[in-house]
């Protein structure tokens, strides 16, 4: 912890920084929604394998992958919409600017 007589470095960012960051969320949102793709199609080919019998812990990890599939679907809409919003800054500052950033 810094004393009185320090002073603190404030790091500042920049809008292509952020651009940037949530554009790597994104991205790893939609691997996310890949990878729960794919265990949603083992977990229903599994179902078809036992003959779609009624088995109590693979219902509740269905339910427990359709959660996570809500979860990462609302977290990839809200990192697409910071990204777009980021980018339009982005691309509003260079206009302003005369195409120079």
């Amino acid at each position: 912890m810094p004393n009185s007589n320090q002073t603190t470095a404030i790091q500042t960012y920049n809008t292509t920084d952020m651009v940037d960051a949530y554009s790597l969320a994104e991205c790893d949102m939609r691997w996310m929604s890949v990878a729960i793709s794919d265990i949603k199609k083992r977990l229903q080919e599994l179902n078809n394998e036992l003959g779609h019998k009624s088995i109590v812990g693979l219902y509740a990890l269905e339910h427990t992958v359709d959660m996570y599939q809500y979860i990462a679907e609302n977290r990839l809409n809200y990192y697409m919409g910071e990204t777009e919003a980021y980018e339009a800054e982005l691309n509003g500052h260079k206009k302003s600017c005369g195409g120079a950033a």
